[in-house]
């Protein structure tokens, strides 16, 4: 969702509860000094925010603040995203798996999850991230569709693209005839450049990832959009079970997120441009609104962490 300036970044935050309202004192069990979880529409990289009792989900006690955000704003959805795959609620074991964007947070996420449940993964990513993914035992592809599809065409039982490089049109060729497209995203049509219109004066970047939306939603058949922050507001109990059952996995070794490194507020600007060219080390940048230095993920507890 676009936002008007003045805009902070940032939607996705760990932190401290440091007061609460009269309502919330009320109607919730929280209180000061508890660590929550999360989703703002934005300023999530401020040293404070107000937010809703109601949209607060409680961070297992334990559990490393840097790794919560990683496993709330990340592996949480995948986990949603990966129910909506299975057939009859059964595991992914044995079926093919593709990635569209394999590299990325998301991408990463989705194959360590996969991968623990025993599916047959390919993965499509830049051949500069080959050797790290095919490390982790993804089947790897380069980016571009037509170099892939004819492959795997017709042969996927489940296919997860967060890019959109054509408008889904190749992952849903890669679906089996049972296959189920889920698409998380559309980050191709903004980081390919400005979509031109009346000689320039506008950029349809905005309406193509609306079209975008509405053909996977009522178009495409087999196929699911989901939106995480949906489905955070309309459902968060389920989300805080997918929490706290990925925080469970974590504390006993099963999964380990990937932190690409953790940022002071003021160098966000520039850990944000690398991002969008690819410049950064694999795995959730973090931004650590009351640190002035850059410093390594931690394993004690913060004011508060934001995913950039």
């Amino acid at each position: 969702e676009k936002q008007s300036l003045p805009y902070i970044p940032g939607t996705d935050v760990v932190g401290t509860i440091l007061a609460l309202g009269k309502n919330a004192s009320a109607h919730s069990s929280f209180k000061a000094g508890d660590y929550v979880y999360a989703i703002v529409p934005s300023g999530g990289n401020a040293k404070y925010a107000s937010i809703p009792y109601q949209d607060l989900i409680r961070v297992p006690e334990g559990t490393d603040p840097t790794v919560a955000l990683c496993l709330a704003s990340i592996y949480t959805p995948v986990r949603q995203s990966l129910d909506l795959a299975r057939k009859a609620n059964t595991p992914l074991t044995g079926a093919n798996v593709l990635v569209i964007g394999g590299n990325g947070p998301l991408g990463l996420a989705t194959i360590e999850l996969a991968l623990h449940e025993g599916a047959i993964v390919h993965a499509t990513a830049s051949e500069r991230h080959h050797p790290y993914l095919s490390a982790l035992g993804v089947q790897c592809l380069p980016i571009e569709p037509s170099q892939w599809l004819p492959t795997l065409s017709g042969r996927m039982d489940v296919v997860f693209d967060s890019v959109c490089i054509d408008d889904y049109a190749s992952s849903h060729m890669a679906l089996n005839s049972t296959g189920t497209l889920i698409c998380t995203g559309f980050s191709a049509v903004y980081t390919r450049g400005k979509i031109p219109f009346l000689n320039g004066y506008l950029d349809m970047r905005d309406f193509r990832a609306r079209l975008v939306r509405f053909h996977a939603d009522w178009v495409l058949d087999n196929t699911v959009f989901f939106d995480r922050r949906e489905k955070y507001l309309t459902a968060p109990m389920e989300f805080a079970q997918h929490f706290r059952f990925l925080c469970h996995l974590h504390k006993q070794g099963i999964i380990t997120p990937t932190v690409s490194g953790c940022t002071p507020l003021k160098m966000v600007p520039v850990v944000q441009r690398n991002i969008e060219l690819g410049d950064v080390p694999y795995g959730v940048c973090v931004c650590m609104p009351w640190e002035t230095e850059v410093d390594e993920p931690s394993s004690g507890q913060s004011n508060g962490k934001a995913a950039i």
